[in-house]
């Protein structure tokens, strides 16, 4: 028997996510034809939206951006994140550590998504941020986490999420991807140099649960002269130590799983 669902609310739904997904804030027409839906629809829809505020109207402009509302059930899902609140403190004695960005993740239907963000004193210019999605074929926390996959969900995600390429360096054959990834597989460590965005170097390690399911991933950035000079070798094993402290702390016994 199909499933049942309340049509309102799933419209309700498509209009906040074409709005997360927005650069800028959107219009009515320009929200109705990303939907499919007919202007008065997405009128109604957006005045219920902005009267709980959900959704926000520009000051003097019938444009239309997401509310403080939606930052708020944000802030509370992500407080509220068991794998979070353990990673948090080893996250900020890694920073400490390395001084360069430090990453968590979550998988979720085949991309990664940041889940929190811990700050070096140095400078550096990245496009990742906290609720930020991005793929798994070209980032280290991805392909941490693939590597934990068996190959046949690895080719499906890769087949339904595509290999597009972001920098000259990006990995777009999927034969390429599987033997790096049995390398990662040994190591938990994973490697990616620039195949997101040119002159950032990652390294990442994947987080497991008390049953030894991968269930996110961590990583450092850092500007490609600076992670090399550092020397990658001990930037990874330092990674990959927090990385088991935090599954350790989730529950993950790594002698009975070996």
């Amino acid at each position: 028997m199909a499933e049942k669902y309340v049509q309102t609310l799933e419209r309700s739904l498509d209009v906040l996510e074409v709005l997360a997904h927005a650069e800028e804030p959107l219009g009515v027409t320009e929200i109705g034809t990303r939907i499919s839906l007919h202007k008065s629809t997405v009128h109604r829809i957006l005045q219920t939206l902005c009267h709980r505020g959900y959704v926000e109207r520009k000051k003097d402009s019938e444009r239309y951006q997401l509310g403080i509302k939606i930052i708020e059930l944000g802030i509370r899902f992500f407080n509220d994140l068991e794998i979070r609140k353990v990673a948090a403190p080893v996250l900020g004695d890694l920073v400490k550590v390395l001084d360069e960005v430090v990453h968590l993740v979550l998988p979720d239907d085949g991309e990664i998504v940041y889940i929190d963000r811990a700050e070096t004193s140095q400078v550096v210019s990245m496009h990742s941020k906290v609720g930020r999605r991005a793929p798994m074929h070209c980032t280290a926390v991805g392909k941490a986490l693939l590597s934990t996959m068996p190959e046949e969900e690895v080719r499906h995600i890769l087949e339904l999420k595509g290999m597009t390429r972001y920098t000259p360096n990006t990995i777009t054959d999927p034969e390429t991807l599987l033997v790096g990834l049995r390398t990662i597989r040994e190591s938990k460590i994973s490697i990616e140099k620039e195949e997101n965005e040119i002159g950032i170097i990652c390294l990442g390690t994947p987080i497991f649960d008390y049953s030894g399911r991968a269930i996110g991933a961590i990583s450092v950035s850092g500007p490609a002269s600076r992670i090399n000079e550092k020397g990658i070798e001990w930037i990874g094993e330092e990674l990959k130590s927090s990385g088991q402290l935090i599954s350790a702390k989730l529950g993950f016994d790594f002698f009975q799983k070996s």
